[in-house]
């Protein structure tokens, strides 16, 4: 669960660098949203549960790759390239409790408007959530944020969209006006690291 997981502390001076025991596990961390009627909308997969995200492990391949074809067979059906979007938001590490040292790579993905979506095979596997206009966390200036909720992973994502729809032509001719009318009052942000605090 994200809201559980800690970030390993970092070394202080004096002290030996941190040299992890084992290379940690990459997890693809896949977040499709979809419009209707001008609102943004989560589609999360039922067996993840309220607040939980959808992780694949990283197998030798583009994550790109593997975030399509995780989507592609749970959806049924292949993304457009005219009207979707597949795009890393986010990276982070997370330690402790359950997730026993991993890295996560953020990718938002942008799908075809709802009524366009043929989805009804799906009923009952899978919540269409209205997303509020949730913040990102922000750290202190030496700490990162205490907490990382999927919301704000969510409001990181669509944030940095918002960016790519000012500076990505390809982005911006798939998603058209509708999406940045929908993105209209998001603060446009670059792609990085979230951290969650010790």
């Amino acid at each position: 669960m994200i809201n559980s997981q800690m970030h390993a502390p970092w070394p202080t001076v004096g002290q030996e660098p941190w040299v992890a025991e084992r290379s940690p596990a990459v997890y693809c961390e896949i977040l499709p949203v979809a419009l209707s009627s001008g609102q943004i909308y989560y589609l999360r997969r039922r067996k993840d549960g309220v607040g939980g995200a959808w992780h694949e492990p990283h197998v030798h391949a583009h994550p790109s790759e593997l975030v399509r074809a995780h989507l592609e067979a749970f959806l049924g059906f292949s993304l457009d390239p005219q009207v979707s979007v597949v795009h890393s938001t986010a990276w982070r590490y997370e330690c402790g409790g359950n997730a026993g040292g991993r890295l996560i790579l953020t990718y938002l993905v942008v799908l075809a408007p709802m009524c366009c979506l043929p989805i009804s095979h799906l009923s009952g596997q899978i919540s269409l959530e209205p997303l509020p206009m949730a913040l990102p966390v922000r750290s202190e200036t030496l700490m990162p944020p205490a907490r990382i909720g999927l919301e704000h992973v969510l409001a990181h994502a669509l944030d940095h969209l918002t960016l790519l729809m000012e500076t990505d032509e390809a982005i911006q001719t798939a998603l058209g006006d509708v999406w940045r009318t929908a993105l209209r009052r998001r603060m446009p942000r670059p792609a990085g690291e979230l951290r969650v605090a010790q």
